[in-house]
Protein backbone atom coordinates (compact mmCIF):
# COMPACT_ATOMS: atom_id res chain seq x y z
CA UNK A 1 0.00 0.00 0.00
CA UNK A 2 1.33 3.46 -0.85
CA UNK A 3 1.73 6.11 1.84
CA UNK A 4 -1.29 7.94 0.45
CA UNK A 5 -3.45 4.79 0.47
CA UNK A 6 -2.26 4.12 4.02
CA UNK A 7 -3.39 7.56 5.18
CA UNK A 8 -6.81 6.98 3.62
CA UNK A 9 -6.99 3.54 5.26
CA UNK A 10 -6.34 5.10 8.68
CA UNK A 11 -8.93 7.82 7.95
CA UNK A 12 -11.47 5.09 7.14
CA UNK A 13 -10.66 3.34 10.45
CA UNK A 14 -11.25 6.59 12.32
CA UNK A 15 -14.64 6.99 10.63
CA UNK A 16 -15.52 3.37 11.36
CA UNK A 17 -14.81 4.02 15.04
CA UNK A 18 -17.19 6.99 15.11
CA UNK A 19 -14.96 9.94 14.27
CA UNK A 20 -16.44 12.77 12.22
CA UNK A 21 -15.01 15.62 10.16
CA UNK A 22 -12.09 13.33 9.25
CA UNK A 23 -9.77 15.04 6.77
CA UNK A 24 -6.64 13.67 5.11
CA UNK A 25 -4.45 16.73 4.76
CA UNK A 26 -2.33 17.73 1.76
CA UNK A 27 1.22 16.36 2.05
CA UNK A 28 2.93 19.66 1.23
CA UNK A 29 1.07 21.66 3.85
CA UNK A 30 0.31 19.12 6.57
CA UNK A 31 2.88 20.54 9.04
CA UNK A 32 3.49 17.07 10.45
CA UNK A 33 -0.17 16.13 10.83
CA UNK A 34 -1.57 13.77 8.21
CA UNK A 35 -5.19 13.46 9.39
CA UNK A 36 -7.49 15.50 11.60
CA UNK A 37 -10.95 14.75 12.95
CA UNK A 38 -13.18 14.67 16.01
CA UNK A 39 -14.41 11.80 18.15
CA UNK A 40 -18.14 11.26 18.58
CA UNK A 41 -17.95 13.09 21.92
CA UNK A 42 -16.19 16.11 20.38
CA UNK A 43 -12.52 15.57 21.22
CA UNK A 44 -10.14 16.68 18.48
CA UNK A 45 -7.81 14.12 16.92
CA UNK A 46 -4.51 14.64 15.10
CA UNK A 47 -2.85 11.70 13.38
CA UNK A 48 0.61 11.06 11.96
CA UNK A 49 0.99 8.03 9.68
CA UNK A 50 4.26 6.27 8.85
CA UNK A 51 4.15 3.52 6.25
CA UNK A 52 7.50 1.78 6.59
CA UNK A 53 8.54 -1.78 5.76
CA UNK A 54 10.98 -4.23 7.22
CA UNK A 55 12.97 -3.56 10.35
CA UNK A 56 12.54 0.21 10.19
CA UNK A 57 11.40 1.79 13.48
CA UNK A 58 9.97 5.24 14.10
CA UNK A 59 12.85 7.41 15.38
CA UNK A 60 12.61 9.91 18.20
CA UNK A 61 12.93 12.90 15.84
CA UNK A 62 9.67 11.92 14.11
CA UNK A 63 7.92 11.55 17.45
CA UNK A 64 9.25 14.89 18.70
CA UNK A 65 8.04 16.67 15.57
CA UNK A 66 4.57 15.14 15.79
CA UNK A 67 4.23 15.66 19.55
CA UNK A 68 4.94 19.36 19.08
CA UNK A 69 2.76 19.77 16.00
CA UNK A 70 -0.21 17.94 17.49
CA UNK A 71 -0.27 20.26 20.48
CA UNK A 72 1.00 23.58 19.11
CA UNK A 73 -0.55 23.55 15.64
CA UNK A 74 -3.59 21.29 15.94
CA UNK A 75 -4.22 21.73 19.68
CA UNK A 76 -5.41 18.13 19.61
CA UNK A 77 -7.05 16.37 22.52
CA UNK A 78 -5.85 13.04 21.11
CA UNK A 79 -2.51 12.76 19.31
CA UNK A 80 -2.31 9.44 17.48
CA UNK A 81 0.85 8.14 15.77
CA UNK A 82 0.07 5.14 13.53
CA UNK A 83 2.89 3.13 11.96
CA UNK A 84 3.28 -0.05 9.95
CA UNK A 85 6.41 -0.76 11.98
CA UNK A 86 7.48 -0.46 15.59
CA UNK A 87 8.66 2.57 17.57
CA UNK A 88 12.20 2.74 18.88
CA UNK A 89 12.78 2.97 22.62
CA UNK A 90 13.34 6.73 22.66
CA UNK A 91 10.28 7.49 20.51
CA UNK A 92 8.15 5.38 22.88
CA UNK A 93 9.56 7.32 25.84
CA UNK A 94 8.77 10.65 24.17
CA UNK A 95 5.26 9.45 23.35
CA UNK A 96 4.64 8.59 27.00
CA UNK A 97 6.02 11.94 28.20
CA UNK A 98 3.89 13.94 25.76
CA UNK A 99 0.71 11.86 25.80
CA UNK A 100 0.96 10.66 22.19
CA UNK A 101 -0.89 7.39 21.61
CA UNK A 102 1.19 4.99 19.52
CA UNK A 103 -0.24 2.31 17.24
CA UNK A 104 2.40 -0.12 15.99
CA UNK A 105 2.10 -2.77 13.28
CA UNK A 106 0.55 -5.41 15.55
CA UNK A 107 -1.99 -2.95 16.99
CA UNK A 108 -2.74 -1.63 13.49
CA UNK A 109 -3.49 -5.16 12.28
CA UNK A 110 -5.96 -5.66 15.15
CA UNK A 111 -7.54 -2.24 14.51
CA UNK A 112 -7.86 -3.04 10.80
CA UNK A 113 -9.45 -6.39 11.67
CA UNK A 114 -12.25 -4.67 13.63
CA UNK A 115 -10.97 -4.05 17.15
CA UNK A 116 -11.92 -0.52 18.24
CA UNK A 117 -9.02 1.68 19.17
CA UNK A 118 -9.11 2.31 22.92
CA UNK A 119 -8.03 5.96 22.64
CA UNK A 120 -11.10 6.77 20.52
CA UNK A 121 -13.68 5.33 22.92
Amino acid sequence: MTWKAFEHHVADLLRRDGCVDVVVRQARTDRGIDITGRTADGRTVAVQCKNRAGRWAVPSADMQKFAGASRAIAQADIALFVATCNFNHESEAIAKLTGVVTVNREELEAWSAGVRLKALR
